[in-house]
């Protein structure tokens, strides 16, 4: 990947902890040679994928560093009643140390990028609503929330037992808003950041719209924007047409480049 090796240890290491995922979630113990090529094809696109991430995290000062790995290695032993706790527990499942560092490393890494690049996202729309773009208009082409996006945002009338069960950061700021108004800061909640228009209230109800960025904590991949995505498919396949991207191992599907699988993201 440019001038940065992911080393053959490494991919091992991802690959035994795909193994493993499958393993735990039912699958079979040994597969043909067509399904180990198919995951290690799979295993290669995503450890590309991670070093984009963290390529950029490192650009932008952002990277997890061997400092941040280890006390969320320190925090799994500390869970697991020790260091050998934690030692025996992995490998009860089929996994390491190197694994887990692997996973933390790549998950903080992401979370970190995803986020940096959300609030600026947010910042764009809010300065589009402030030169007067209509709300419902943003919410349809930038909100994350797939349920409310096509209603223009709108979460309905909310009772306080439906705000009994929000994110107290979202809560505060539909309380604090008057009829018309909207949040010209967004709300940082758990699904990510949040811009909340009150447009109507009645003495029991609240009746808002919201252009939601995703940046959720806790952070998974399954959880990763569309955007987000889009952005990392975009750039790699910047790199295949700049043939920075090389492959010196024979049985991982070929050249991730060749034929660009990796140019457009998959659905889920």
């Amino acid at each position: 990947m440019g001038s940065e090796a992911i080393t053959l240890a490494v991919f091992d290491a991802r690959l035994q902890s795909a193994v493993t995922s499958i393993q735990q979630a039912g699958g079979p113990a040994q597969s043909n040679s067509a399904m180990q090529t198919g995951l290690r094809a799979s295993v290669l696109r995503s450890l590309i994928l991670d070093t984009v991430i963290a390529q950029e995290a490192t650009a932008l000062g952002i990277e997890a560093t061997e400092a941040d790995v280890d006390a969320q290695v320190s925090a799994a032993e500390r869970q697991s009643g020790g260091a050998s706790g934690l030692q025996t527990a992995l490998a009860e499942a089929g996994g390491s140390i190197a694994q887990l560092r692997d996973e933390i490393r790549s998950q903080l890494n992401e979370q970190r990028l995803e986020d940096h690049f959300a609030k600026q996202r947010v910042e764009l729309v809010e300065q589009q609503l402030a030169s007067g773009q209509s709300f419902a208009s943003l919410a349809q082409s930038s909100s994350d929330d797939t349920g409310t996006s096509s209603k223009g945002g709108d979460l309905g009338a909310l009772t306080s037992a439906d705000l009994a069960g929000d994110d107290p950061a979202f809560v505060g700021a539909v309380r604090a808003l008057h009829i018309g108004a909207y949040t010209t800061a967004p709300v940082h909640d758990s699904g990510g950041y949040d811009i909340v228009e009150l447009y109507a209230t009645t003495p029991a109800t609240w009746s808002v719209r919201h252009i939601l960025v995703a940046a959720p904590t806790p952070y998974t991949v399954k959880g990763r924007p569309a955007w987000f995505s889009e952005a990392l498919f975009s750039t790699v396949a910047q790199l295949c047409s700049q043939h920075r991207i090389h492959v010196f191992i024979s049985d991982a599907g070929g050249d991730p480049c060749s034929g660009a699988p990796l140019a457009t993201p998959a659905p889920g």
